[in-house]
């Protein structure tokens, strides 16, 4: 049977020859590959940081959300810096997009009416 894995992204490091060896087809691209499979999805970016009482904070759980319908669309943890990105997201999509602090001393953040480009 024939495997094939697409790529890997978010600092994840794979382990070619084990993947090899479980019958996987491993190709390694010079640069990401953006695929589209549906409405939500597209070349848009949606960027920002995390902070708390002003300064940066991390890491934080971040969520990214369809507006319209409030389906869950991306999930990540903001970097050391607080920074956090999601891609993949059609351009113009109305988003909103929720931090939640991983101490819970305080609430979760929301930031709506989020465009994605």
């Amino acid at each position: 049977m024939l495997k094939i894995l697409r790529s890997f992204f978010g600092g994840y490091e794979p382990n070619y020859q084990k993947l090899q060896s479980m019958g996987y087809v491993v190709f390694k691209l010079s640069k990401p590959l953006i695929c589209i499979s549906n409405t939500n999805q597209g070349f848009g970016q949606i960027k920002g940081t995390t902070k708390k009482v002003g300064a940066n904070y991390s890491p934080v759980p971040v969520c990214v959300f369809r507006r319209g319908n409030r389906q869950l669309l991306w999930e990540t943890i903001s970097k050391a810096d607080g920074s956090y990105a999601f891609r993949n997201i059609a351009v113009g999509l109305e988003c909103f997009v929720v931090a939640f602090d991983p101490n819970n001393q305080y609430n979760a953040v929301i930031q709506d009416k989020v465009i994605a480009k």
